[in-house]
């Protein structure tokens, strides 16, 4: 596998990243951050990036909300015109759910419960399954567990052939015994929501890193690394700092594009995060105009 490295700013001190070595890359998660910010700083970012996207979020039309996601927010930066057309209802596939059963599995690799990705996925779709069987299970059986059930056996076979491949590409990306802590895979994602809730942020990551006091955040991306990974790889951090104190704010985000052999890394400050506050409320912006247009408009301001 093929990696590329872009950092952001200099190179990170200590061994390159031009070759692919999952000690190096657990190495740049546990580093101390290079481009730390102080708490004021970042306290008042978090206050002017909430009084702009409250701003933003108060010309939604009445009723109307707004989810924004990493799959929105490259959607309205990449094609805005796409915004306004009408979103297909949610439909599970195996390679929509390839993610949440993957990541399932590491957190049992790392954790020493599944002996191999392709164990550890089995293991996780046949505790599903039984769950629903179970008095009580099914309130915590994941999203996917009915639809998983319900297929023939064909269709579970691609099911785990797609999270074993997710899963054995994460598994073997990073050198796990490295850490000091033990890093979390999966876990709740990050959501920031404005008064009301009617304009709600999810940052997601797929392992969270104690990194000196601070966390690191793995993001793994899908087929290949677009020019705006620093937008997909900071909005993450973003809504994590917005939701932490700013001294638990993370220090960076390394991102992963198993598919195509590429890695990107993305230190955090104030001023990057700040950029990339610019380009999430720009979006924002896009699906706002967007609800309008289809709510039928603005109203035209009354003439004197």
């Amino acid at each position: 596998m093929t990696t590329v490295v872009a950092p952001a700013g200099p190179a990170p001190a200590g061994p390159g990243l031009g070759v692919p070595r999952a000690r190096r890359l657990a190495d740049v998660l546990a580093a101390p951050a290079r481009m730390a910010s102080g708490t004021e700083e970042l306290g008042a970012l978090r206050c002017r990036v909430a009084d702009d996207l409250e701003a933003l979020a108060g010309d939604l039309p009445d009723g109307e909300r707004l989810q924004l996601d990493g799959h929105r927010l490259l959607l309205a930066h990449r094609s805005p015109e796409r915004c306004r057309e009408p979103e297909p209802p949610f439909a599970p596939s195996p390679r929509g759910c390839r993610r949440a059963v993957g990541v399932a599995a590491v957190a049992r690799c790392v954790r020493g419960a599944g002996c191999a990705p392709a164990a550890a996925v089995a293991g996780v779709l046949a505790e599903a399954v039984a769950d629903l069987e179970e008095p009580g299970g099914p309130a915590r059986a994941p999203w996917w567990a009915r639809w998983y059930a319900g297929l023939p056996a064909g269709g579970r076979a691609v099911v785990q052939a797609e999270a074993v491949a997710w899963a054995t590409r994460l598994v073997t990306a990073v050198e796990w015994g490295r850490f000091e802590r033990p890093p979390v895979v999966g876990g709740r994602d990050d959501w920031w929501q404005s008064r009301g809730a009617v304009l709600t942020l999810r940052g997601r990551a797929e392992v969270r890193v104690a990194s000196h006091q601070r966390v690191a955040l793995l993001v793994v991306g899908s087929r290949t690394c677009g020019e705006d990974w620093r937008l997909e790889l900071g909005y993450p951090g973003l809504v994590a700092t917005l939701v932490r104190a700013p001294a638990a704010a993370p220090s960076r985000v390394v991102g992963i594009w198993p598919e195509s052999g590429q890695v990107r890394v993305l230190d955090l400050d104030a001023a990057t995060l700040g950029r990339v506050a610019t380009a999430v409320a720009a979006a924002v912006g896009t699906w706002v105009d967007a609800r309008i247009d289809a709510a039928g408009g603005r109203e035209e301001p009354p003439r004197p």
